[in-house]
């Protein structure tokens, strides 16, 4: 929820009382929301697993570089409107999860490994190939996406 402070506070970082603020560089807003907690949930641990794993690829900064110049453009899609990124690492993981379901017999996010992208040339091996995979929505410019993992 937006936030609103009186007595001439212009913003906040941080937590009070069970609430977490924090502001949105672009919009230059505040936001606050609860503090939650992690339940036991049975699908929890295999998710985090699969975080993880792909996290520990550890990414070439380039790579990275990559991902968020293509979420620029990602939000500048019409269709995308509603629905903006705002990191590279949402991106990443919707890739990845892209990637597993269209290559269920190749792909296991819950093992894969950098050697294994290179050695199966897995198409998140650059970012021009998961948009020419159709993992990803195709954008102007896409071509120019060439950094490796």
């Amino acid at each position: 929820m937006k936030v609103t402070f009186c007595y001439g506070v212009k913003g906040y970082k941080g937590n009070v009382d069970g609430m977490i603020f924090y502001s949105d560089k672009r919009t230059k807003k505040t936001y606050g929301r609860r503090e939650f907690t992690f339940d036991n949930h049975p699908g929890q641990p295999p998710f985090r697993n699969v975080q993880q794993q792909i996290y520990a690829i550890q990414p070439h900064e380039y790579y990275r570089g990559d991902l968020s110049t293509y979420v620029f453009y990602y939000n500048l899609l019409p269709e995308n409107r509603d629905k903006r990124v705002r990191t590279w690492t949402n991106i990443y993981n919707k890739l990845m999860f892209n990637m597993q379901k269209a290559m269920p017999e190749t792909v296991n996010l819950k093992t894969i490994t950098r050697e294994q992208i290179y050695e199966q040339n897995l198409p998140c091996k650059t970012l021009k190939d998961a948009v020419e995979a159709g993992l990803l929505p195709m954008i102007s410019g896409y071509e120019c996406y060439h950094n490796q993992i």
